[in-house]
């Protein structure tokens, strides 16, 4: 009995073990089976091994297609903790050439390359470049743009194998994935949609730091609105084909166009983010970093009547900050993102909709044209309800109940009579109490608590 006991243990440690070498030398046929257990390798913290199965996976040629790019990025991350993140260029380059027929893996490695979580950094050691962080002297230089052009030409080199894809919708995917790499990749930029990116070739690595440019994906104006040569704002117009488009902003808007001429369930999507786009480039809110222009009396007829009357703005018009100054102007029907956003909510109910009714109230307040905000908000609620915590109610009730606020003031002179500003909303009249503050005993107080 004891010796059989032994016998059994002794075979199961061997199948084991031949179970192992079999796994890493990619002999297993059933490789989702060898991706489960990998998975769970990384999972449990063995990210060497877990490196190692998922290499030997990523580079067999006959891999799952549909499975390869996940296989790829869950290796990065594996080289990331390890802290071999210089491995991973090669390493990418190498799987890219394998599944260069596969434009799905093409687009997985477009998408790490430009991943945020990837070190846009590193150092030229003995003319070789090593990414991520070095010890000991060594130049230092960033990748931001040509990890971009990388990650672009991977989607050029994939957007001609897509051609033949008979899966529609997996296309559709891709083309929306294009436009967002498009827009995103490697910095967050909207001037750089002006020019065309060539892909010929990978530009140099760059000295010294670079300005990442990222920020919140709603925020497409860091530095105002690009202008052509003449001070009017640029539109990117959508071109014949994709071999036609002048610019990456046409590249984009031709993904666009693509992604719902083959999904038309995208529209709402593809909407939302053009129109968003075009708002964070021509929204009244882009006037924020003026601030100093929209307080006090000094410009209190300039609101009232001047360029910055918001009130007085059509649907059809805004006030911009752009790369030449503040500019109101006429938006064309295209690029009208209060249109866009109606005709999202005009589809009926959806998730898309229910941001689109909450961009056009909001913009109608920035407009202080608050008769029509309340409408929006009417109309809102009584589609979608109050939201959470009542959230359109209250909006709602900020516009047609009695509001008011204290304004911020500055500095008064000594000597003088102070006065306070206080800005008010549905009301005739308002009621105050003045105390006098024992400065003293406050003091003390804070003293004690200290």
């Amino acid at each position: 009995m004891f010796t059989r006991v032994r016998l059994q243990i002794g075979l199961a440690v061997a199948a084991l073990a031949l179970g192992v070498v079999w796994l890493n030398a990619g002999g297993n046929p059933d490789n989702q089976k060898q991706r489960d257990f990998l998975i769970k390798t990384f999972q449990a913290g063995n990210f060497k091994d877990a490196y190692d199965g998922l290499r030997k996976l990523c580079l067999d040629p006959k891999n799952d297609p549909m499975q390869v790019g996940k296989d790829l990025d869950l290796a990065v991350q594996a080289l990331r903790r390890l802290g071999r993140v210089d491995e991973a260029d090669d390493f990418r380059e190498e799987v890219i050439k394998v599944h260069a027929n596969n434009w799905r893996l093409l687009a997985a490695a477009a998408e790490n390359y430009s991943s945020p979580q990837v070190e846009h950094h590193g150092y030229i050691v003995a003319g070789k470049f090593y990414r991520g962080t070095k010890r000991g002297g060594a130049r230092y230089v960033h990748t931001v743009h040509r990890d971009r052009i990388r990650s672009l030409q991977l989607m050029d080199q994939a957007y001609k194998l897509v051609q033949n894809e008979p899966d529609k919708l997996a296309v559709a995917d891709f083309y929306l994935q294009y436009a967002r790499l498009l827009m995103y990749a490697g910095t967050h930029d909207p001037w750089r949609l002006q020019y065309l990116s060539d892909l010929s070739k990978l530009p140099d690595y760059e000295e010294g730091y670079a300005y990442y440019g990222r920020g919140f994906r709603g925020s497409y104006n860091h530095f105002g609105a690009p202008v052509d040569a003449d001070g009017n704002p640029v539109f990117h117009h959508v071109p014949k084909s994709y071999e036609d488009a002048k610019s990456d902003g046409e590249r984009w808007r031709w993904m666009l166009k693509r992604c719902v001429e083959l999904n038309p369930d995208k529209a709402n999507e593809v909407d939302l983010w053009f129109a968003d786009f075009h708002r964070g480039q021509f929204g009244v809110q882009t006037m924020a970093y003026y601030g100093f222009r929209f307080g006090g009396e000094t410009h209190d007829q300039e609101q009232k009547t001047g360029t910055f009357a918001l009130h007085t703005l059509k649907d059809t018009e805004t006030i911009a900050r752009l790369a030449t100054g503040v500019k109101r102007f006429s938006l064309p029907d295209e690029f009208n993102y209060i249109k866009v956003y109606e005709r999202i909510v005009q589809r009926g109910r959806s998730a898309e909709a229910e941001k689109a009714y909450d961009r056009l109230a909001e913009e109608y307040e920035n407009r202080r044209q608050y008769p029509r905000a309340a409408q929006v908000w009417k109309d809102f609620i009584a589609t979608y309800g109050e939201g959470n915590n009542s959230y359109r109610q209250r909006r709602l009730d900020q516009i047609v109940k009695n509001w008011g606020r204290f304004e911020p003031v500055n500095m008064q002179a000594a000597g003088s009579k102070a006065t306070v500003e206080y800005r008010f909303r549905n009301g005739t009249k308002v009621s105050f109490e003045a105390h006098a503050i024992k400065v003293e005993k406050l003091l003390d107080d804070v003293k004690a608590y200290l």
